[in-house]
């Protein structure tokens, strides 16, 4: 995989969102420094990460012939996956954009209920995606058994009781880092 993007943008929410994403690709085998990763900074960070997206896809798509690769994620809050993947493409369609493609290089990540869910379960906890579960703050890197975990079961050893939302970002990224 190290090779096969020379670039790979990611923009998420929080700290906890960039710490996981980040060492997601880095055990996926993507290089540090093909790594771009920006989270929000103070504000209403879900408005953040649409403006963000809208302009990533328009410069990524402005380039097709580069080795780019586009990773969003946002937590669904107490919205659903697809909702929260909708809003990303009104958001495309309101800048006079094509909504995204399953072809293109853009994976939306969208943890449900937010991304402790996924640390929670990935840690062996029994989850559901309306509880809310423990925030990492001050110690966002203590996710790494939970980010080796995740990148040794995507995508061959998701089990049944995996929240829908941990698969499906399980399957956005194995599209994603599979070109």
């Amino acid at each position: 995989m190290s090779r096969r993007y020379t670039t790979v943008i990611v923009r998420c929410e929080d700290l906890q969102q960039r710490v996981f994403l980040y060492r997601y690709l880095i055990e996926k085998g993507v290089g540090r420094r093909e790594v771009q990763v920006q989270h929000s900074p103070k504000g209403d960070a879900k408005h953040w990460v649409r403006q963000q997206h809208v302009i990533e896809v328009r410069a990524l798509r402005k380039k097709p012939h580069l080795s780019i690769a586009l990773v969003t994620m946002l937590d669904a809050d107490n919205r659903t996956v697809a909702e929260r993947k909708e809003e990303l493409d009104a958001a495309l369609a309101a800048s006079g954009q094509e909504r995204r493609q399953l072809s293109e290089r853009i994976a939306v990540l969208v943890p449900r209920r937010n991304i402790e869910t996924w640390i929670h379960r990935l840690r062996g906890n029994t989850v559901n995606e309306s509880d809310s579960y423990p925030r990492l703050r001050g110690k966002e890197s203590r996710c790494c058994e939970a980010v080796r975990e995740f990148a040794w079961r995507c995508p061959t050893r998701m089990v049944a009781d995996d929240p829908p939302s941990l698969r499906d970002g399980c399957e956005e990224l194995t599209r994603l880092l599979s070109r």
